[in-house]
């Protein structure tokens, strides 16, 4: 295997010669929810994408009611779920499309922080892509921009239901807040923005704890945030780090079976397994370069990081030993783009991108919660380099029609060491490409209609390539290896409209169809024969409104229906995708005013699933979840340098909880909390 010291060489050797994809992407058509354009209004830019880009700016995400998880503030954004489970900071669960991602933890949707890839393509928890965002809290946030789809070629693994593209902050107000809640939860926050001569600082420092509402849930995590940023002739560059740590308590899911008999509380901890837990310890530099003015010219990007991270599993039908995961990663990559705009009618973004992941996956059966012992699930040394290539075009054909189009190669480098079965070891060495293709028609400077077809991918697991079979020692005999697996890919298409109705009215609409071609499964279950048979389609529609009643209040609704099959199911005729809720609602209102001397702003929002089907044993026959509902309300008082806040979150329903299927995770009826901030 290889050693780490190629990754710091890597890191070293590509400075400045990748892209940030903060800032990197050719104008789009956006409808933006941030509050930063005037009231009923459509922007519509000459655009790198024929599609709607939900933006969320910094305005919105002062006023959202965001817990412990910044994926709150997602909530709005229709045809995305982004669930928040209370087993500790096991990942970041964003589904999107249709696509329900591994388990809670965030796969298939492509995530970028600043130019740096989010997901982990061979989690050992979580699944496939799983991404960890735990480390970023909305202080440090300046803008969220959603891509639904897979219609952008400027993303590459896990981008098969969309991607999301966060830009942090360059500078910001200077502040020091507290907050307390419901369940001994307590957060401090600092923010200490400052220019000194040329260059300008931004500090972040959060330390969030918490009871929890169930049993065994206490928790407590830190995080440091600093960039500084300067100008040099026509770029700007800027470093930033970032420290985090965390330590939990997880509670486990219980049966719902027994919650509604009475023989557990949904407070309770699972009965069926010790006490559960965890931990995580991440830092890393990232280092970018942009234009100083516009968007044209050279994006650059270079980032290395490490991420160690445990997390203690149940063992089924043993209430004394634990599954312990390990992911222990050093992480280094780059990437570059160039934005050449020919005339008012052309525009061209190319670019490449490296990333290596180089360290360990380990499973290690504990007998008792006392220690590990010689037995392992998994035990994998991996050293993983992925490269791709990408280009975007935009050619307006008339004033009023917009034709673009996009490919991306990536590949994959892979080494993997099975130390639990070393006859199941590899070399793996694969390429896939994913063309995109699309249109604008605006006959008015208010409506634009568009339509996409695009395709996206994910990378085949390392434990899909190198299974690790059953429970046993290390350099146990028997396994093989799948290098001859491709990577499973999506075929999308989409098409739909953006309107402002006069000065008040907003309204978007697309429909959608996906297949998902080819995942990877096991021949059989049990088997630990993987092959690329799988194949599952996704239909959905989404509307999204706005009306904007007075300068002080507006109103928004949206509605998204999805129906998902798989079309070869491994056990027969359980063809619905388990866990994905068919119908989604979303209804809030915003309220602005001044007040005694200061300004007042209200948010209320409410959620609502139902639909949701999963599968008990081998029956056909799919169960349904219960209908989930949520609201928040967040009441801020502005006064001088003094800002005053109340929150909540309610529940009405017994056992509720976003997980689909026979066990839950129940959250509280009511999750209330106040906060203080100055501003200095």
């Amino acid at each position: 295997m290889k050693s780490r010291k190629r990754i710091l060489s890597l890191a070293v050797g590509i400075v400045g010669v990748s892209t940030a994809l903060a800032d990197t992407q050719l104008p789009e058509i956006r409808i933006s929810g941030s509050g930063e354009k005037p009231k009923g209004s459509l922007t519509i830019e000459a655009s790198g994408l024929p599609a709607a880009v939900t933006v969320i700016g910094r305005e919105e995400i002062e006023r959202t009611n965001v817990g412990r998880d910044y994926t709150d503030l997602l909530r709005r954004v229709p045809g995305i779920n982004a669930y928040s489970f209370g087993q500790g900071d096991i990942g970041s669960p964003i589904k999107m499309r249709g696509f329900t991602g591994t388990g809670a933890h965030g796969g298939d949707v492509a995530i970028y922080i600043d130019g740096v890839p989010q997901n982990f393509p061979s989690a050992n928890q979580g699944g496939p892509g799983m991404s960890d965002l735990s480390w970023l809290t909305p202080d440090m946030i300046e803008r969220i921009e959603v891509i639904k789809g897979p219609f952008s070629a400027l993303y590459g693994d896990q981008n098969r239901a969309g991607a999301i593209n966060i830009v942090t902050r360059n500078s910001g107000e200077s502040s020091i807040g507290a907050s307390v809640g419901s369940y001994g939860s307590a957060r401090g926050t600092l923010v200490h923005s400052a220019e000194h001569s040329s260059v300008r600082s931004f500090v972040v420092a959060d330390l969030y704890r918490t009871d929890g509402y169930r049993d065994n849930s206490d928790g407590v995590r830190g995080s440091v945030f600093a960039k500084a940023s300067m100008t040099v002739g026509d770029a700007v560059w800027a470093l930033r780090g970032n420290y985090y740590k965390s330590d939990w308590n997880a509670p486990g899911y219980l049966r719902y079976t027994e919650l509604v008999s009475g023989a557990v509380k949904p407070n309770d901890r699972d009965p069926y397994a010790p006490k559960l837990w965890g931990d995580t310890e991440r830092y890393g530099l990232v280092l970018t370069r942009t234009p100083s003015k516009g968007e044209e010219g050279l994006h650059a990007t270079a980032y290395a990081e490490h991420y160690d991270k445990r997390r203690a599993n149940p063992v089924t039908g043993n209430v004394n030993a634990l599954n312990v995961q390990n992911d222990d990663r050093a992480v280094a990559g780059a990437r570059a783009l160039y934005n050449i705009v020919f005339t008012d009618r052309a525009a061209l973004a190319f670019g490449g991108e490296v990333r290596a992941d180089r360290g360990t996956g380990v499973n290690q059966r504990w007998p008792t919660s006392a220690g590990p012992g010689n037995t392992y699930s998994n035990n994998w040394d991996l050293d993983l380099l992925t490269y791709g290539l990408f280009v975007q075009g935009q050619y307006r054909v008339l004033d009023s029609l917009k034709l673009v189009g996009g490919l991306r190669v990536d590949a994959f480098d892979y080494s993997i060491e099975n130390r639990k079965r070393p006859a199941a070891s590899l070399d793996y060495n694969k390429s896939v490409k994913t063309p995109r293709a699309g249109v604008v028609w605006t006959p008015v400077k208010t409506l634009d209609f568009f339509a996409n077809v695009g395709e996206g991918f994910r990378s085949p697991a390392e434990r899909e390539l190198s299974p690790p079979g059953g429970v046993g020692p290390l350099g146990a005999a028997g396994g093989s290896p799948f290098p001859d697996l491709k990577p499973p890919k999506v075929k999308a298409y989409d098409f739909g409209f953006n309107a402002a109705l006069g000065s008040q009215w907003k309204v978007s609409a697309a429909k959608y169809h996906s297949l998902n071609q080819g995942e990877i499964r096991e021949t059989t279950p049990g088997s630990g024969v993987y092959a690329n048979l799988g194949d599952t389609t996704r239909d959905g529609w989404e509307i999204d409104l706005h009306f904007f009643a007075t300068d002080a209040l507006s109103f928004y609704a949206s509605y998204g229906k999805v129906k998902g099959r798989v079309n070869n199911p491994t056990t027969v005729e359980q063809n619905l995708i388990s866990g994905l809720p068919e119908d989604t609602y979303r209804l809030g209102a915003e309220y602005a005013t001044q007040l005694a001397g200061g300004r007042l702003f209200v948010n209320a929002d409410a959620f609502h699933i139902s639909g949701a089907p999963y599968y008990s044993g081998v029956s056909p026959a799919p169960l349904f979840s219960r209908p989930y509902t949520r609201y928040d309300l967040r009441l801020s008082f502005e006064q001088g340098r003094w800002r005053y806040t109340g929150f909540g979150t309610f529940q009405p329903r017994d056992y509720a909880s976003e997980q689909a299927g026979a066990t839950v995770d129940p959250r509280p009826k009511a999750d209330v909390g106040v906060a203080v901030a100055y501003k200095f």
